[in-house]
């Protein structure tokens, strides 16, 4: 049997991970975590920073990996150690007995002759599906207490707080977060977030025992609904970037001990105004790359006019005409965006987008909604395919027409 690159080897590993996740979730869900999986094991195996995993679901989901060939010149005894591992990682992070299901069909999926090749890498299936099983039973033995678990998520959330807006506004934003819910969740009188800003040596949670007397899934609600309001406090940074964050700071054993509350971070959502926002954000900075602000602005308003008799709440996005020079600034999108279905929105949003790139014409159109993705930023752009918007479909009708 003819020795594999490293690179046929990898990709062939990913692509089957990410379509056995993707039929049971979404493309988009298992793409962010195999993207996360990946940056986290580059810390360890400085070759996985030759993988490269694009957000981009638009595109054929073999473009969605890109490898450069330097990976072939790694040692393939390194390479079994980092693809086992890579395998661990994900499957002690899944549901109850998900993840040996995960293995199996990972399992059946591989050609035999291709799981004689990883097998002498030291990768064997089999074992992982009986290491899986003993592994999760010792991890379900040692079961953290409630105060445990507020502490540590409690914790993960000042920390990420702290890096993305500061530690004055991190401390400020978790005190009044447990003052203000503490009326609904009286278990918060057990919590304290202390002031590490003036003192030392102490932690920056602290969590009394008696909260381990309360059912957890009491307990679980308020994880989730404090979850949701650091998501707001971040704005622009939340939803998917968030998420990502918080899964990196959370072990194993903590994720597990979360899923048994009914905790799930992925029902984080950014609010709708902000997704409107930073789309037309993204069309007035791709459109001034090549023109002015003003025109920019324009040209968005040109587009939303033509359509606003179909879209009735298109009244929530408002247009300065005469704050032009302004960019951005010249638009506001009122809150009450958020209660418009999520897939009328989306509706909304793909005619906007293909009006302004089709109105730029062959030459100036090209590669605007490549462009445009850039700007946009993954966060949102996994947003907003949630809400049905689909920019390649945007590109083929340019193909057709050009």
């Amino acid at each position: 049997m003819p020795r594999l690159d490293n690179e046929v080897i990898i990709k062939r590993v990913l692509l089957s991970v990410i379509d056995t996740i993707g039929r049971r979730t979404s493309e988009a869900y298992a793409i962010v975590v195999i993207s996360r999986i990946v940056k986290q094991l580059g810390a360890k195996y400085d070759f996985f920073k030759c993988i490269e995993i694009k957000n981009t679901l638009y595109l054929e989901i073999k473009e969605a990996i890109a490898i450069k060939t330097d990976i072939n010149y790694v040692d393939q005894n390194e390479m079994g150690k980092a693809i086992k591992e890579f395998f661990e990682i994900l499957t002690i992070s899944m549901e109850k007995g998900a993840g040996y299901y995960f293995i199996k069909e990972i399992k059946e999926k591989f050609p035999y002759d291709f799981e004689l090749t990883i097998r002498g890498l030291g990768i064997d299936l089999d074992i992982m599906q009986l290491e899986y099983i003993t592994g999760k039973k010792k991890i379900y033995e040692s079961r953290k207490e409630n105060s445990d678990v507020i502490k540590y998520v409690l914790t993960a959330l000042f920390d990420i707080l702290d890096s993305e807006i500061g530690r004055d506004l991190a401390f400020s934003t978790m005190s009044n977060i447990v003052k203000r819910f503490s009326i609904e969740y009286d278990i918060l009188k057990y919590v304290k977030i202390n002031d590490v800003r003036f003192v030392r040596n102490v932690d920056t949670v602290f969590v009394a025992t008696d909260v381990n007397a309360v059912a957890q899934v009491r307990v679980g609600g308020l994880i989730q609904k404090i979850l949701q309001e650091v998501n707001k406090v971040l704005g622009e940074k939340g939803g998917s970037f968030f998420i990502e964050k918080l899964r990196t700071r959370l072990r194993a054993d903590y994720i597990l001990s979360l899923e048994e509350m009914g905790v799930n971070p992925y029902v984080i959502q950014l609010r709708q105004e902000l997704v409107v926002k930073q789309v037309l954000k993204a069309l007035a900075d791709t459109l001034s790359e090549s023109s002015s602000q003003s025109y920019a602005i324009l040209a968005i308003d040109s587009a939303m006019k033509k359509i606003d008799e179909k879209y009735e709440y298109l009244k929530y996005v408002k247009i300065d005409n005469t704050q032009y020079s302004n960019g951005i600034d010249a638009i506001s999108v009122m809150p009450v965006i958020d209660s418009v279905r999520p897939s009328e929105l989306g509706r909304m949003l793909q005619k906007i987008v293909e009006r302004v790139t089709m109105a730029l014409g062959e030459e100036a159109g090209r590669n605007f909604v490549d462009r445009f993705t850039e700007h946009l930023g993954k966060t949102y752009l996994l947003r907003i395919e949630e809400m049905g918007v689909n920019l390649h479909m945007i590109q083929l009708k340019q193909n057709l027409l050009w």
